[in-house]
């Protein structure tokens, strides 16, 4: 975990994707830092810092109680909770969870709205073969990022898709982390091997959309790409659907790293919406 600024409130709390640290969502971080008086990214075990997570400790529910747990001991009651991908799962588990101690809920392209992921992530459930798929890897193929990761706007951008990269390279506790989150949250047998011929429900285990309505009171923003091919940007809709008070807004031709392919735009929606929250839903002093 990293903090910046007085300790006090207001406070941030960030949460990176699947084998992501701070850097994935640093115009972000700087941003916040602008208006908030602390600022905290939490990062699970062994995406920053081995060791690797357990498959034992791996459960959404888990991750939800971990980020609880470092809000204990940094005494923080309230806070923004900002997530991207995986990150964003984490934190509607523990907005649901801990209604309470959320003053603010910004989604960046999250995990556990919908059914679906990427298709390949069939195949990461599946023994030996997603054992091979989940092996450690010194860094992304620039094919990879360019069909997968990113949206047309940036795609032909040489420095961004190096910048991409370079991100992704995995040292082996990160690279364990995220099989253990994969291999924990994936659906029973039955329907493991019934979505094996279906198209769509990765994320039936660990999905929250039914319990969307219980969000009402926490005020909620939904950002993503339309290009997103990791998880699909249909889920906005359904957020929009079963939260009709969260605002949704969706920006053509950027892919799944959202927050750094559209810095700019993702930043300014952030800012209305914490303009929009009261100073005492975020903890200021008058």
């Amino acid at each position: 975990m990293t903090s910046w600024g007085s300790g006090g409130a207001p406070h941030a709390i960030v949460l990176p994707g699947l084998s992501a640290d701070a850097r994935s969502l640093a115009p972000q971080i700087r941003m916040l830092r602008t208006q908030c008086a602390s600022v905290h990214v939490v990062d699970l075990p062994g995406m920053a810092l081995p060791p690797s997570l357990a498959v034992s400790d791996a459960k959404f529910a888990q991750l939800a109680d971990f980020i609880g747990d470092v809000a204990d001991e940094l005494g923080i009651d309230r806070a923004l909770i900002v997530g991207h991908s995986l990150g964003g799962g984490v934190a509607l588990h523990f907005a649901l969870s801990q209604p309470a101690r959320v003053a603010g809920l910004v989604l960046l392209a999250p995990a556990a709205l919908g059914r679906s992921l990427h298709w390949i992530y069939k195949l990461y459930c599946v023994p030996l073969v997603g054992r091979a798929l989940l092996q450690p890897r010194q860094t992304m193929s620039r094919t990879f990022v360019r069909r997968f990761l990113v949206g047309s706007v940036r795609r032909d951008d040489e420095k961004f898709v190096d910048l991409m990269i370079r991100h992704g390279e995995k040292a082996r506790a990160r690279a364990m982390s995220a099989r253990a989150i994969v291999w924990a949250n994936q659906p029973n047998l039955f329907r493991k091997i019934l979505l094996m011929f279906l198209p769509g429900g990765e994320q039936m285990a660990f999905s929250v959309s039914k319990r969307l309505s219980e969000l009402r009171d926490v005020p909620t923003l939904v950002l993503w790409g339309t290009e997103d091919h990791v998880i699909c940007a249909g889920d906005a809709v359904r957020c929009r659907a079963l939260h009709p008070r969260a605002k949704v807004r969706l920006v053509r031709g950027i892919g799944h790293m959202l927050p750094l392919e559209a810095p700019e735009w993702t930043n300014r929606h952030i800012a209305e919406f914490m303009r929009s929250l009261s100073a005492a839903s975020l903890g200021k002093v008058a």
